[in-house]
């Protein structure tokens, strides 16, 4: 199996579930990979997750495997492979399939941090 790209979670459970209602409580990078802020709630200043933020889910495997929300989908992040060829080339996808610059801000070389 290839080996998925290491980007760094900008969400992760903390190992704790909220006593009342049994959901995991979680942790945010205060900005996403691309650079963007954050966005959080106007009022109750409550995080919230957004299209390029990324997170470690549970597959049964030791390392889990690292996903990319996007468009209210979590994605699986590309392989290595598939980073090393776009860095190299003119062109480079987004999450949703299109075919942009790599310095796009929706591109994956974006999404992750590289650009």
């Amino acid at each position: 199996m290839p080996e998925q790209f290491p980007a760094d979670p900008t969400i992760w459970w903390t190992g704790k579930r909220n006593p009342q209602t049994g959901v995991k409580i979680c942790r945010f990078k205060k900005t996403l990979l691309n650079g963007k802020p954050r966005l959080r709630h106007p009022v109750t200043d409550v995080p919230f997750v957004t299209d390029g933020d990324i997170a470690k889910f549970e597959n049964g495997t030791p390392d889990g495997v690292l996903k990319l929300h996007w468009n209210g989908e979590w994605i699986p992040v590309p392989t290595i492979d598939e980073f090393q060829e776009w860095t190299i080339d003119s062109c480079c996808p987004t999450p949703d399939g299109d075919i942009v610059e790599p310095d796009a801000p929706n591109s994956w070389l974006s999404l992750v941090g590289l650009v």
